[in-house]
């Protein structure tokens, strides 16, 4: 499972293109657009399906709308909806430009070229370390936490391609170590510190992202590895019962929130999940563990000063039929915890459904903007669930997923989800190497302009092709530069961008 800003708000991408021949000012009626007008292909070529239209407040609500392809003469007409969108659909070629007219007024001095989803994704833009687990953006940088690297790479994304400036090397594991430390998951402190969760390590390291340097290692008694001193010789032990299996971790109300999955060396539960707690100021562990209601226990969300942690439940694979299946024993379900009294406050079950019997093992919970809702991905396929974190309840669960590829029944998990401040989400989709847009008010998935899946590594080039990239991590820059999106590959170990402004730069 471990391979496993915002379109910079409509209003100003409006802006942008209407200001520079994608639209027109204000029409008769005082009507200023907001929105922007586009033409999308999925790729390049001919009798290709192209949608032109304008996303939400590009016309007037109910307003007539021609669009005429200037190659072949073919007129399409259309009213806005409500919420001034239009989008009708074109078969032709990607060099075709448009003309659009509201209410028989032009919006456009010059005619609107195609833009193209797949030149929007750029891959192979960096080399990461061995299996590569996390992807998370802190200002305009970039960390990558490489698990059988042992390290974390940083890099400087001010020039929009990323250009690695450090690495931070942790421990290499127990005595006895056969996989390294493995280090899966980071959180910020601030801008300068860092805490890592390692997960085979047993450990927590606390590092300097400006010097580089590993400061600290928090780390199981019986485990202690021979080159602890890189972290500055500092190293603190605790009893053995604090770290098993450290998967995630968060930082809240000045405490590191450590998860343990609780596994045994057949990735099997070995009893429920638990949550250790650091004291930042001290780096002293907590003498109480939060005991988690279920088992399997992998993501921590900070939302709205409570923390939601997810436990996964179980999976069983037959090696006879090569299948996998929910294990009913172990439903998933999200503990939801105080960060003042450290106590489970609630917890949302997920009730696993025999009619959708790959629909389990959620992912840590990506919230809305508003903190109002919670999108999980899925360890086994490509849909996603969806939660209301105010009345605890689930609203899209396995019995209703949020289906984001066409067969819900195939292997193709949607490893991570990550929501823009504008209510647009992106979710991977780690088997076909892809990147599928959803709008969390509708929950449609790939809504205008994004008509089709980001390709984010070969096999999205290739259906056919044997191999795959595993499009796993995303990360979203909130600064108003593009690309703004972000993801590491667990497989062929690369990062990639996508620039979801659509507003492309020349080939």
């Amino acid at each position: 499972m471990r391979l496993y800003k915002t379109l910079f708000i409509f209003g100003f991408l409006g802006f942008i293109f209407w200001g520079c021949g994608g639209g027109g000012g204000s029409d008769g009626d005082g009507f200023i657009p907001t929105g922007k007008i586009i033409a999308v292909a999925e790729r390049s070529g001919s009798n290709v399906e192209i949608k032109v239209g304008g996303t939400e407040g590009a016309a007037p609500p109910g307003s007539t709308v021609e669009v005429t392809n200037l190659k072949t003469g073919e007129t399409l007409t259309t009213t806005a909806e409500s919420d001034g969108s239009f989008d009708p659909t074109f078969k032709g070629s990607t060099s075709d430009t448009f003309v659009v007219s509201i209410n028989g007024t032009i919006v456009s001095d010059d005619p609107i070229g195609v833009t193209l989803i797949s030149q929007a994704a750029k891959k192979d833009l960096a080399v990461l370390g061995s299996v590569p687990t996390a992807i998370e953006i802190q200002g305009n940088r970039a960390y990558v936490v490489n698990g059988l690297s042992n390290n974390i790479q940083v890099f400087d994304l001010g020039s929009g391609t990323p250009q690695k400036i450090g690495t931070i090397v942790v421990p290499s594991g127990p005595p006895l170590g056969k996989e390294g430390s493995d280090p899966i998951a980071i959180a910020f402190l601030n801008d300068t510190i860092a805490y890592v969760a390692n997960l085979t390590g047993q450990s927590v390291a606390m590092l300097n992202t400006q010097t580089f340097q590993c400061e600290l290692l928090i780390i199981r008694s019986d485990l202690v590895p021979s080159d602890a001193r890189i972290c500055q010789n500092q190293v603190v032990t605790v009893d053995p019962g604090f770290f098993e299996d450290p998967s995630d971790i968060a930082i809240a109300n000045g405490k590191v929130y450590v998860v343990n999955s609780n596994l045994d060396d057949f990735f099997q539960p070995q009893g429920n999940g638990f949550i250790t707690v650091i004291d930042t100021d001290t780096n002293e562990v907590n003498d109480d563990i939060i005991k988690a209601s279920g088992v399997n226990t992998s993501g921590i969300t900070l939302i709205n000063a409570k923390l939601y942690v997810v436990n996964r439940g179980n999976t069983i694979f037959d090696a006879d039929t090569d299948n996998f299946t929910c294990d009913s024993r172990f439903p998933p379900s999200i503990d939801v915890i105080n960060t003042q009294s450290d106590t489970i406050v609630n917890t949302i079950d997920i009730k696993l459904n025999a009619q959708n019997p790959l629909v389990c093992s959620p992912n840590k919970v990506e919230p809305t903007p508003d903190g109002k809702f919670g999108y999980l991905g899925l360890g086994l396929v490509g849909a996603l669930l969806k939660v209301d974190l105010e009345n605890n309840m689930v609203v899209k669960g396995p019995d209703d997923p949020i289906i984001i590829t066409d067969d819900p029944s195939e292997l193709n998990f949607t490893a991570d989800v990550k929501i823009r401040a504008d209510g647009l989400g992106f979710t991977t989709l780690f088997n076909t190497d892809q990147i599928a847009v959803i709008d969390t008010e509708t929950d449609t998935v790939n809504p205008f302009p994004f008509i089709a899946t980001f390709p984010a590594g070969l096999r999205a080039d290739d259906p056919n092709s044997e191999f795959f990239d595993g499009v796993q991590n995303l990360a979203i820059r909130s600064d108003g530069d593009f690309p703004d999106l972000f993801f590491i590959t667990g497989l062929s170990s690369k990062m990639g961008s996508v620039n979801t402004s659509l507003i492309l730069p020349p080939e």
